[in-house]
């Protein structure tokens, strides 16, 4: 990925990135990253990582506007991560020659921060698309309570997030409501792997696909069984192109 293609820029004390395509669509997406995710000031999670690097490049060779920030790393869908996401966009939008209504890429921890961007600000964006999602907190951390190890640090990500004691993060994870507080029309697809994911696929994707027909709102639901090979970014960029008709 040559230097050209992207540029890093520094918003809220937080590094970001914006990869530039060589023949624009108009379209920008907005990358919203798990626990892992991380931007610093010359490289990322996506850059470092050989398959993620060619998903962005496919995107990009697709014709998108491709960026994301490091979004006070494991946020956990915090309201300084939802802020941010929206500064974000106007700030992008106004930089760039771009169809002022984006795409949304969420994987895992990165969904709770969309549902809330989505059901706040439905009218800025055009689709989302989930990988491997966390809709809820507390399906989160009840999934996690048996190994004590990984629930103290869960919890501790929590506090610090929230700005919360541990105690008060606590009565947070009891009382989440998660995706039903979030309602939201917009087109959704949802890609969940069987393995390797933290987050459960009946208690996350299938409820919130659940939770959404409920509401007569558009989603799609794909399960990726192990070992199946699937061109990942070709699926998104298809989903996309469904719903860029409109203006």
């Amino acid at each position: 990925m040559s230097n050209n293609t992207h540029r890093f820029f520094k918003m809220n004390d937080q590094h970001g990135i914006i990869h530039l395509p060589e023949r624009p669509n108009g379209f920008a997406i907005s990358i919203i990253g798990d626990t892992n995710h991380f931007v610093s000031d010359h490289t990322s999670s996506w850059i470092h990582h050989p398959e993620r690097r060619k998903f962005i490049e496919e995107l990009c060779l697709h014709g998108y506007t491709v960026y994301y920030s490091n979004l006070y790393g494991r946020h956990w869908g915090n309201e300084r991560s939802v802020e941010l996401l929206h500064r974000l966009y106007h700030t992008i939008i106004k930089q760039e020659i771009l169809n002022f209504k984006i795409h949304v890429f969420a994987e895992g921890m990165g969904a709770l921060s969309a549902l809330k961007w989505m059901h706040r600000h439905e009218g800025i964006i055009r689709s989302a698309a989930f990988m491997n999602p966390c809709f809820s907190l507390k399906t989160h951390g009840e999934a996690v309570m048996e190994q004590k190890l990984f629930y103290k640090q869960f919890r501790r990500e929590i506090s610090k997030a929230y700005e919360l004691s541990e105690d008060e993060a606590t009565m947070l994870l009891v009382k989440d409501k998660g995706m039903y507080e979030y309602p939201s029309t917009l087109p959704v697809k949802i890609w969940h792997n069987m393995q390797g994911t933290p987050y459960s696929f009946i208690k996350h994707s299938r409820a919130y696909e659940k939770f959404r027909e409920e509401i007569g709102a558009p989603i799609s639901l794909t399960l990726q069984l192990p070992g199946g090979k699937y061109d990942l970014v070709q699926k998104v960029k298809i989903f996309y192109q469904q719903n860029e008709t409109e203006l």
